[in-house]
């Protein structure tokens, strides 16, 4: 089964967390690699990394239609950057497109779970 998920974050909302909660914010929503990436960023594109990142975890808990720890979830880039993103709890295939501008950040989820035997048909 195909499960969509989407999600848009404002910029502004990640950096005034950030702002406010520091180190507390970061690392309970994102990875060590993730935050390392987005602190590889000039200015404000930080936020809008981290933005990035934080509308693809939404959408995946979106696609999966249960909770998940955000942590669980780590989104990367291959070497030519293109976005992937893996999750320890999830068995299947997820494939991942995120966009961002100064003020926005989108991401869409597809996620091909794995079942150990086919659903009957209704």
């Amino acid at each position: 089964m195909v499960r969509v998920g989407i999600d848009a974050v404002e910029v502004s909302r990640i950096r005034n967390l950030c702002q406010r909660y520091g180190e507390q914010f970061l690392r309970r929503l994102f990875t060590p690699n993730e935050i390392a990436y987005a602190r590889a960023a000039r200015g404000d594109r930080c936020f809008e990394r981290l933005s990035a990142r934080f509308a693809v975890k939404e959408a995946l808990v979106k696609a999966a239609g249960r909770s998940l720890p955000f942590t669980a979830i780590e989104v990367n880039q291959t070497p030519s950057g293109r976005p992937i993103v893996s999750c320890s709890l999830i068995e299947g295939n997820i494939e991942i497109s995120l966009s961002h501008t100064e003020s926005l950040a989108f991401a869409c989820v597809l996620l091909e779970e794995a079942t150990s035997s086919p659903r009957p048909v209704e």
